[in-house]
């Protein structure tokens, strides 16, 4: 399943350029972006964290590192998508497209978790949720209401308030 539109299976601002094979512990990348903020993901996963992944989830890393893609958010969409490359892919487009839309990242995965790849629904609950945060609801009663109320304002406005009143 492939959410929003066609990502190609790269980072949005990956330029691929020949670079010559780096070496780190071993764990060799051939292509990384040309991006100066991307340096430090040369060498992949840090060393201790190659120590206790298995072999295909080392790949699976590797792989997705090379398209462009941080290791700690490479790392935090397998956490949520297992080994599946293509649903690695998946998550870190969606996650990167809400983020330049200017929605909190923290927003955005708990939109993701709570909507997989419905585009039209997670904007909804983005804003929903930008809204009751700004409000000064706490997010895991904003996620709550809305999962309970499938994103109708009013009422789960009007629970988050019954909530307020109560504590």
């Amino acid at each position: 399943m492939q959410c929003f539109e066609s990502r190609k299976g790269v980072h949005p601002d990956y330029k691929e350029t020949e670079i010559p094979v780096v070496t780190h512990q071993n764990f060799p990348v051939s292509k990384v972006p040309n991006n100066t903020s991307r340096t430090k993901q040369l060498g992949g996963p840090a060393p201790e964290l190659q120590q206790v992944l298995s072999a295909s989830e080392r790949q699976c890393i590797e792989t997705v590192i090379n398209m462009g893609y941080s290791p700690e958010d490479v790392l935090k969409a397998m956490k949520k998508k297992g080994q599946n490359i293509d649903q690695v892919l998946d998550y870190l487009f969606a996650h990167g497209q809400l983020c330049e839309k200017g929605f909190d990242p923290l927003l955005v995965e708990a939109a993701l978790e709570m909507h997989q790849c419905s585009e039209e629904k997670i904007t909804e609950l983005l804003q929903l949720m930008s809204q009751f945060k700004e409000m000064g609801f706490e997010l895991k009663d904003i996620k709550e209401v809305l999962l309970l109320h499938n994103n109708d304002q009013h009422n789960a406005l009007e629970d988050l308030m019954a909530r307020a009143g109560a504590s």
